[in-house]
């Protein structure tokens, strides 16, 4: 089957024409529109405040690197660095 330009054509104005009428349906209906907080709201905003006041690292572990670094101490397995390498040049490599 071989669908015409005209007919594309017809069929997006038909489908904007629609999307109007809903469009215009939703901004009527706006004004009566109304919502109401349930009691989990209040215990959601109260965890997102307390995650949100968390320290985006933990403190104990910066400081127990920067120790170890510092004293020379820090090491990591070479396999796990060209792992992660690996792992990099993958994900650059996938079509965004």
């Amino acid at each position: 089957m071989i669908i015409s330009r005209t007919e594309i054509e017809s069929a997006v104005s038909a489908y904007r024409t629609s999307a109007k009428k809903k469009s215009r349906s939703a901004a009527a209906s706006h004004d009566s529109d109304r919502y109401e907080l349930s009691d989990g709201t209040a215990v959601l905003a109260n965890l997102s405040s307390l995650v949100l006041d968390e320290p985006y690292y933990r403190p104990n572990v910066v400081a127990d690197l920067r120790r170890r670094i510092s004293e020379g101490r820090y090491f990591v397995p070479a396999d796990q660095i060209v792992e992660k390498l690996i792992g990099r040049l993958f994900a650059e490599a996938l079509p965004a």
